[in-house]
């Protein structure tokens, strides 16, 4: 017994010199400061020099409306496609957005589109807090910040096209606007939309009215309807809620709409003759060119017809609804403001 005890004490000692000796052969592991947070904690670094970019996209609503917030993703996808590194937040309340844009700033975006009216005081407080990180927003009124940009909604123009094919197709000469809100981007549709069906028919009236809701449609519906009764039989709307009221109204009522932003004709084949498509891609671009070369700098942008961010389709089901001469002056009304030589009138808000 007490030789196997030896024995046994031996062979510890033999293994615990070789345990220390392969111990000793490891390199020794970095020692973690306090001020060392886990890597899942840390920001996201911005991207590196040469790279495409990172850009993220905030939206009001879902992001296949076939409308605003559809033109928006299109345009994202778009410079995914380009290898932008890309990200988007759908259905943001205005409530919820300060938080959702402090994300997307701490996740290292370069760019940080809110894209909406309602996203105003949002974008102005949280573009303080992360004076490194632009954003833009769609306010259409022209106001920026260092670090902030606003984008133009131009749609007035297109409104104006519609506004041609309006005097030759309606009956009474009797046009409906229905605003999500009468802001200057809104009026200036409806202002416009009459001033192309006056060139038609000089006799042509327009009756306006604001939903007070972007998203309401059976609000806009009512809307449309009233202004129906006295006659409308033709509408151009701001929003997607008044967009489908209108569109609701004119197959209940007769008359026709125009489909707001994107391509609309799915809600109503029979009654939306036109669409007016924005086209946000070359904005996009030169908002994360000019993010990536530091040239931002409280930019106000404004994309419309002649920089082919505007466009005027028409249904292709309702095409024999609108006269040859119809469609030839649009051609040219079109080719003069792509030349310059035909301003469109803006008119943002109603005569005092």
């Amino acid at each position: 017994m007490k030789r196997v005890s030896i024995t046994t004490i031996v062979l510890l000692m033999v293994a615990v010199l070789l345990i220390t000796a392969c111990a000793a052969a490891q390199p020794a592991a970095p020692a973690q400061t306090e001020q060392q947070a886990p890597a899942a904690e840390q920001p996201a670094a911005p991207a590196e020099s040469g790279s495409k970019g990172k850009f993220a996209l905030v939206l009001s609503g879902p992001r296949d409306d076939n409308s605003w917030n559809e033109a928006g993703y299109d345009a994202l996808m778009a410079l995914k496609d380009e290898g932008v590194e890309v990200t988007f937040s759908e259905r943001v309340a205005p409530a919820d957005a300060p938080r959702v844009l402090r994300e997307l700033a701490d996740a290292g975006y370069q760019m940080i589109v809110a894209h909406s009216f309602g996203y105003q005081d949002a974008v102005f407080e949280v573009a303080k807090e992360y004076p490194d990180t632009n954003f833009a927003w769609g306010g259409g009124i022209n106001r920026t910040d260092k670090n902030v940009a606003d984008y133009d909604q131009p749609f007035y123009e297109a409104a104006y096209l519609a506004g041609i094919i309006a005097g030759h197709v309606s009956k009474t000469g009797k046009l409906g606007a229905i605003y999500g809100f009468d802001i200057p981007v809104c009026h200036a549709m409806g202002e416009a939309l009459l001033a192309g069906a006056q060139t038609v028919k000089p006799e042509a009236t327009l009756t306006s009215v604001a939903a007070g809701d972007w998203y309401d449609a059976a609000k806009a519906k009512e809307a449309a309807l009233a202004q129906a009764d006295t006659g409308v039989d033709y509408w151009v709307q701001c929003g997607e809620g008044p967009t489908l009221g209108a569109i609701e109204a004119a197959k209940e009522k007769g008359g026709y709409a125009t489909g707001y932003v994107g391509d609309m004709t799915e809600s109503g084949p029979d009654v939306v003759l036109t669409n007016i498509v924005w086209n946000l891609r070359p904005m996009f671009k030169d908002m994360l060119k000019t993010t990536l070369d530091k040239s931002f700098n409280a930019p106000y942008y404004r994309y419309g017809i002649a920089e082919g961010a505007l466009d005027l389709t028409v249904n292709p089901k309702l095409a024999d609804k609108i006269p040859a001469e119809a469609t030839q002056q649009v051609d040219e009304a079109k080719a003069k403001v792509q030349s310059g030589d035909l301003k469109v009138p803006f008119v943002p808000e109603a005569a005092k």
